[in-house]
């Protein structure tokens, strides 16, 4: 009987942890799909002493802060259609980038995304940053998806991070990231995540 208690249990704090996501994904979206071009604006930012171009979003940062992560490369793995009707694929890709506190990281994810009407997807999926020296956080991802007439893609969304306490990544654990990725035509990438402290 404790045994199918802990179970309930524990099968309730997880989907309520889906719903939250959710929930919480929703409302990122809906609070920042207006996008407003003064508010989209490309920046020289220095990270433990890098030089960095950044597109930064000027609602967010001014909500959040100082963004935690900038991509400063991406490489798309592959892309498997599971299935056609919606389209839905998986995708993953690999990506370097500059991590507050830290330096340069790697990041690699895969996400399985659903193609909605109008240009709009939503999309889940799994990733990590890892360190030169191998360290390890891990997150999971949520987002919206939309592609404008110019074919330009924004995934806006969260992330939930997890890893060693203990460890150089330490401090992300349980960490809440509000992230935003452009996919340019031209094959440009810009990626930017924010936390939600």
């Amino acid at each position: 009987m404790q045994k199918r208690s802990k179970y309930c249990l524990l099968l309730f704090l997880f989907v309520s942890m889906i719903v939250s996501v959710t929930s919480l994904s929703y409302h990122v979206q809906s609070a920042y799909a207006q996008e407003q071009p003064s508010n989209n604006t490309e920046s020289n930012a220095t990270i433990n002493n890098i030089n960095v171009q950044i597109q930064t979003f000027e609602n967010l940062s001014n909500f959040f802060g100082t963004p935690m992560f900038f991509e400063t490369s991406h490489n798309s793995i592959g892309s498997i259609t599971i299935s056609t009707n919606p389209l839905k694929t998986q995708d993953s890709y690999y990506a370097t980038g500059i991590l507050r506190d830290v330096g340069n990281v790697t990041d690699r994810a895969t996400y399985i995304t659903t193609q909605l009407a109008n240009g709009k997807s939503t999309s889940m999926g799994k990733g990590n940053f890892t360190t030169s020296d191998g360290d390890i956080a891990n997150y999971t991802g949520q987002d919206v998806g939309n592609t404008d007439s110019s074919g330009v893609e924004t995934y806006k969304g969260i992330q939930i991070f997890s890893s060693d306490p203990e460890g150089k990544l330490g401090f992300l654990d349980n960490v809440i990231g509000i992230y935003v990725y452009k996919y340019l035509p031209n094959g440009t990438t810009t990626g930017t995540i924010w936390e939600w402290k």
